[in-house]
């Protein structure tokens, strides 16, 4: 069994350099060019100081204004708004103060609500945004009575912003923010074309997060972090979509995913849903079950009886740039027990956490991979897999798959017996992959880093098996870095280049 002490650095697969994506490529910002600006409190006559319900105002301001030839912009000042249901249509831009507060106007029951619903079923909307102004604003769902609440839902909408959106949460049972599938001219339709953004949530449940995203197509999320749950889900699980063979996630790009205390940073599970192409570039956790879970598809016995066969994501699809760091407190569910280190199972706990259905227990791996490789039979697909960082996983390897399920730890000793196996350098082959000479390595203490993509403004930073950074000597020429690593010890060292990482091995 290989050992993995502290820091490990992965590469599952080596592939080409992601290109950098811009928020202009996925959505279009038409604030400028509105019919009218209004001011929620001064305009509409809202008390945002009071908890009365706000919502019949904020609506007659969506109405007057999406009847305007080029929409409008409606600004809502600091203070405490409550609302549900909001129905926010075509060419309408909401503009929230990071001093604002917003809390949902309980409905009562366990009756499924929102508090913004982007579009609805049967409509097409267009030209749509909700942001902050001058930074993060606030939704406090923890009021709620009823956990049925999402913050924002998409259906059917062409050209979004949703940026700058803070939930507090406290295990609701929605995710913050949903995209699902819809009807509209007897086609079943998804929202397309978006930017998701510097949004967070805290409290998460176990089972839902920041964004679950159920069909979408050619979207952008970027800057999202996570307390709990997991922050970005690309989980198609929606029963009725799965029976229709509708939806799915398409053309998906997101970079810079963060999550602490919670199931995952990123969640990619299929089930029946044929899936399309999904790039995931950085993704960080902290105390999370996994950093990035990476499902097989499957079909269930009503699927298989309608001739239905297992999902999958496309075999293009990339993940990359991946750390995860243990912490002895995720929420882990029991189906994944089977995966914690046996030295590490006395750890689980033993009652739930608030959610009901996760424990707390050791981070598990950094990476599950589940997905297979295989050309999407059975639900195998390929997702390549790279630059995989793991610090503190003592008893496990960065990326596991269904090999390392245990169920019976007799016999496994309390401390592994055979030697921690040590890192090797990247190969040329993977350096050559993704665009890089780097010679000699193993090395001496000074080596090359030589690819056609360097310039005097390219960034190389360097870091030790302990993931610390240090500060080699670096001289930069043409298309070509020397670095200077002589006044350090031997070992393994992690080069990022940008969005690249390799491995630089000093002996």
């Amino acid at each position: 069994m290989k050992r993995i002490l502290l820091t490990i650095f992965v590469a599952l697969f080596s592939w080409a350099t992601l290109s950098a994506q811009n928020e202009t490529d996925f959505y279009t910002d038409y604030l400028g060019t509105i019919s009218r600006t209004v001011d929620l409190v001064a305009d509409y006559n809202v008390n945002n100081t009071d908890a009365e319900d706000d919502s019949e105002a904020l609506q007659q301001a969506i109405d007057d204004l999406t009847a305007l030839e080029n929409g409008g912009r409606i600004n809502i000042p600091g203070g405490d708004y409550f609302f549900r249901n909001i129905h926010v249509k075509s060419n309408i831009h909401l503009v929230i103060h990071k001093n604002a507060t917003i809390y949902p106007t309980d409905i009562g029951g366990d009756k499924n609500f929102g508090i913004f619903n982007v579009g609805k079923d049967k409509e097409y909307t267009e030209n749509v945004s909700i942001r902050g102004k001058s930074g993060q604003f606030t939704v406090d769902v923890t009021t709620s009575i009823n956990p049925n609440v999402r913050v924002i839902s998409l259906i059917n909408t062409q050209n979004f912003l949703v940026a700058d959106v803070s939930v507090i949460d406290d295990n609701t049972k929605f995710s913050a923010i949903t995209m699902g599938y819809s009807l509209y001219n007897d086609k079943y339709v998804m929202s397309e074309n978006g930017v998701v953004k510097n949004c967070r949530i805290e409290k998460a449940h176990y089972g839902y997060g920041l964004i679950q995203s159920q069909a979408l197509k050619h979207v952008f999320f970027k800057d999202i972090w996570g307390d709990g749950g997991v922050t970005l889900r690309l989980e198609t699980g929606l029963k009725k979509m799965n029976e229709l063979q509708v939806g799915g996630n398409h053309d998906i790009y997101a970079n810079n995913v963060y999550c602490q205390n919670g199931n995952a940073g990123v969640m990619i599970s299929p089930h029946a849903t044929k899936n399309g192409h999904i790039e995931i570039d950085g993704i960080e956790t902290v105390n999370t079950g996994f950093a990035a879970r990476i499902d097989r598809g499957y079909v269930t016995k009503k699927e298989d009886s309608l001739g239905i066969t297992p999902g999958y994501y496309a075999n293009t699809s990339i993940v990359k740039n991946v750390k995860g760091t243990y912490g002895k407190t995720a929420q882990v569910k029991s189906k994944h027990f089977g995966y914690v280190p046996c030295q590490l199972r006395h750890l689980i706990g033993e009652n739930y956490n608030k959610d009901g259905e996760s424990y707390p227990a050791p981070a598990v791996a950094t990476v599950l991979y589940r997905a297979g490789n295989q050309n999407n039979a059975d639900g195998y697909y390929k997702v390549a897999v790279s630059a995989v960082e793991s610090v503190g996983f003592k008893y496990q390897e960065a990326i596991i798959g269904e090999e390392n399920w245990i169920d019976d730890c007799t016999g496994v000793p309390i401390e592994p017996t055979d030697p921690i196996t040590p890192e090797e350098p990247t190969s040329k082959e993977d350096l050559w992959s993704m665009g890089y000479q780097v010679y000699p390595n193993p090395t001496d203490g000074i080596f090359n880093v030589k690819s056609t993509t360097i310039t005097e403004a390219t960034k190389l930073v360097v870091f030790n098996a302990q993931g610390e950074k240090i500060n080699p000597v670096i001289i930069k020429r043409h298309q070509r870095i020397k670095v200077d690593i002589s006044a350090y010890p031997k070992g393994l060292y992690l080069v990022k280049v940008e969005g690249d990482r390799f491995r630089i091995l000093k002996q």
